[in-house]
């Protein structure tokens, strides 16, 4: 990680940015026996009583983001007929992360909301320590610096989902969004039975203090169940967002592929 010291010394070049206690960035190997290619999730977005649409997440991949291996991460959310006579929803995020450290490549968005609409692509220098918008034109805003193995909100999901986790257990990841850093917080709080249309599942609850553009912008809590295995598969997301409050349930799944991968810096 960047040293403070590092992030002052920058500060004349580079858009000023969130910087805590940073240390040297080291190279990592993250295993991942949680997930891969080919797994699928698909949810029924709920408003209130109401079907407001569909939300999905998917693996694929392995491409190549500049020179390294990265695994694609899509999520995607859409409202329906019904719903979009009064808010349409057209969202689509997509994170690339590094197929051996689990850092974020490449992250970009397209957010379509309401009358509100933004693109926005980041692309992550994880050894240089810098994120690069080369879509923004505005030129304190081309660059900041990133923690070391920084990581974008959805990646930060599919990283937290290789952990040990237990009932009890307050973690952090470091993030970065729109031009700033924070560290991503995480309670696991309890373990629950759910019940939805793709099964009944033990599940852990986890809550994360999450700040993010876009349908999902925290409002109040947000509240997310994984599976209480090894995959920690996401099963129900409940949250106070812009519109009011939602519900994601999973409706059905296919499982990914876990890729076997060496430790290159053994």
């Amino acid at each position: 990680m960047k040293l403070l010291l590092c992030a002052i010394f920058l500060a004349s070049s580079l858009h000023a940015v969130t910087v805590w206690e940073w240390g040297d960035f080291t190279r990592r190997y993250v295993p991942n026996q949680a997930w891969g290619p080919g797994e699928r999730f698909v949810f029924s977005v709920q408003y209130g009583i109401m079907r407001a649409g569909t939300a999905t997440l998917a693996v694929t991949g392995p491409e190549e983001i500049n020179g390294l291996m990265a695994y694609r991460i899509t999520a995607e959310a859409r409202s329906n007929p019904v719903f979009d006579s009064f808010f349409k929803v057209r969202d689509v995020n997509e994170s690339h992360l590094d197929i051996v450290q689990l850092h974020t490549l490449r992250y970009y968005k397209d957010i379509n909301e309401g009358n509100y609409s933004r693109q926005k692509e980041t692309f992550f220098h994880q050894e240089e320590g810098v994120a690069r918008y080369p879509g923004e034109t505005n030129p304190d805003k081309m660059e900041n610096l990133i923690p070391p193995h920084a990581l974008d909100v959805l990646g930060a999901f599919y990283y937290a989902r290789t952990l040990s986790l237990e009932v009890g257990d307050r973690f952090s990841m470091d993030v970065h969004v729109d031009n700033d850093n924070y560290p991503l917080w995480v309670d696991v709080v309890e373990r629950n039975t759910i019940r939805t249309p793709a099964g009944t599942f033990r599940c852990l609850l986890l809550k994360p203090e999450l700040r993010s553009e876009g349908i999902f912008k925290q409002e109040g809590e947000i509240f997310v169940w994984v599976t209480d295995d090894d995959r920690h598969m996401p099963v129900l997301l409940s949250a106070s967002v812009l519109i009011g409050e939602i519900s994601c349930l999973l409706e059905s799944y296919t499982p990914g592929v876990i890729l076997s991968i060496e430790n290159p810096f053994e």
